[in-house]
């Protein structure tokens, strides 16, 4: 069986400091502390919350989170069907930067050290394991819309929201998943609050939701793996 089902962490929080804020004192410092120039560092709420709200960012509610995609990425890289080559991984940023994920990386536990992959990313846009290996490699200007339809390329795309259709991770997998059949692409969101635009909703040929409470990217993730490991009997 070759890799057929995508997982895409969309509209994530996970970005480069704006070029409006590289000069606000929140960034200056936190860049001095890491030892990188305000350039070269993540966009995070926790110590860039002034500089956000001082420049009026757009979309701010979204953004400044890369340790929602951190979560979100230690949970899906560590399933069986990850492990068994049977999912492929995207991350698709709120600033139409995709990160791709080659098969044989192993995500940083810790976030310091995560934080750190991801600056060297952003730097050399791509991380390799010896000569040939990819593990990350970044590409800018790459739209979900693109992502789905040219590169992906599933015969279904099911999204994951509050304002979607009430069901279970079970009913919604055994429906759309079966071992002859599971070239779907799932699109889950990488960002602390708000909803999915309208684009990415377009996207969506189902649209569901899996609880009565909004649950972060990484517990959607869990639960639906789980569920698509146990219909393709993957262990």
């Amino acid at each position: 069986m070759t890799k057929t089902i995508s997982l895409v962490i969309s509209e994530a929080a996970l970005e480069k400091i704006p070029v409006n804020i590289i000069d606000h004192p929140s960034v200056t410092n936190h860049a001095r502390k890491l030892g990188k120039r305000p350039s070269e560092i993540l966009l995070d709420r926790s110590y860039h919350h002034a500089a956000m709200l001082s420049s009026k960012l757009e979309f701010a509610w979204k953004r400044g989170r890369p340790d929602l995609v951190h979560f979100a990425l230690i949970e899906a890289l560590s399933t069986p069907l990850f492990f068994n080559n049977l999912l492929q991984v995207y991350v698709s940023t709120i600033s139409n930067q995709v990160v791709y994920i080659g098969e044989n990386l192993r995500i940083p536990k810790s976030y310091p050290r995560f934080e750190g992959l991801m600056i060297d990313l952003f730097k050399k846009y791509h991380i390799r394991e010896g000569k040939n290996a990819t593990l990350l490699k970044l590409q800018n200007n790459v739209s979900l819309d693109s992502l789905i339809n040219d590169t992906i390329k599933p015969l279904k795309v099911i999204g994951f929201s509050r304002t979607g259709v009430q069901s279970t991770p079970e009913n919604i997998i055994s429906t759309h998943i079966s071992k002859d059949s599971c070239q779907c692409a799932f699109i889950i969101g990488g960002f602390p609050s708000g909803h999915f635009t309208e684009n990415t909703k377009r996207l969506c040929d189902y649209f569901y939701s899996i609880g009565n409470y909004s649950l972060e990217a990484h517990v959607v993730i869990a639960r639906i793996l789980y569920e698509c490991e146990k219909v393709l009997s993957v262990k």
